[in-house]
């Protein structure tokens, strides 16, 4: 039972520990926010919903674009887009960090996580070169498989120090909040009623990524299992 309890224990007594402790009151902070919102504006509970559920299964992009589409104002976009990423990104790095060991040896969670460390191996080459600039960059990028976790795990591979990670990636996500937020919103009014099309349009183009991904990569792990089949029967 120590066992157990040990790595968690000095897991709070760390700085991913304290990240991960801060992520939590700010998720915490934000669906209390979001509680009262709901309770006093009602119309608003299902946009909310509507911009988180977004910026989980198709990333900051889709969001942002839906959260504009809904009519609302471009601070509270903002504002709810970062919370949420930062806040998310503040939980779920410490714990990949902390318990990479033991999270790979889980059946279902460790393909997750080893598919999430694959990702960022892939990209680090193409950003070493531009150091941190390059990670900014890269978060900065609205599309899911270059989201602040993928960015943060690049700078580890790297070397980066936690804490020149945890404000990279806070750039990163901050400033592509802010740019794509007002470029969506300058889109919108150039094509007026055409405007209300695109959300749904980049959404689907972005959930269409998404999906050709996830089959490319079922496509090779069953291509694996047949060839290492096939060399056992040898």
């Amino acid at each position: 039972m120590s066992k157990f309890y040990m790595p968690i224990i000095s897991f709070f007594k760390s700085i991913e520990g304290l990240i991960f402790l801060i992520g939590c009151c700010l998720l915490t902070i934000e669906l209390i926010l979001f509680a009262l919102f709901g309770h006093y504006i009602p119309e608003l509970k299902e946009n909310f919903l509507s911009i988180i559920v977004a910026d989980i299964l198709a990333g900051r992009g889709a969001s942002i674009s839906i959260g504009l589409n809904l009519g609302l104002s471009n601070f509270m976009v903002i504002s709810i887009s970062v919370l949420l990423n930062i806040a998310l990104f503040f939980i779920f790095y410490p714990l990949i960090i902390y318990f990479y060991g033991y999270l790979i040896e889980m059946k279902f969670i460790g393909k997750i996580f080893g598919s999430v460390k694959h990702k960022a191996q892939k990209h680090q080459s193409k950003i070493e070169k531009w150091g941190a600039l390059g990670i900014v960059f890269f978060v900065w990028i609205p599309l899911p498989s270059t989201g602040a976790l993928i960015g943060a795990i690049i700078g580890g591979l790297m070397g980066m120090r936690t804490i020149t990670i945890i404000w990279v990636v806070i750039l990163g996500i901050i400033s592509s909040t802010i740019s794509w937020a007002f470029a969506f919103d300058y889109l919108f009014k150039i094509t007026e009623g055409a405007g209300k099309i695109i959300p749904s349009i980049f959404v689907g183009l972005i959930l269409g990524i998404v999906i050709f991904r996830r089959l490319q990569h079922l496509y090779r792990l069953a291509k694996q299992k047949i060839k290492l089949k096939n060399n056992s029967s040898k």
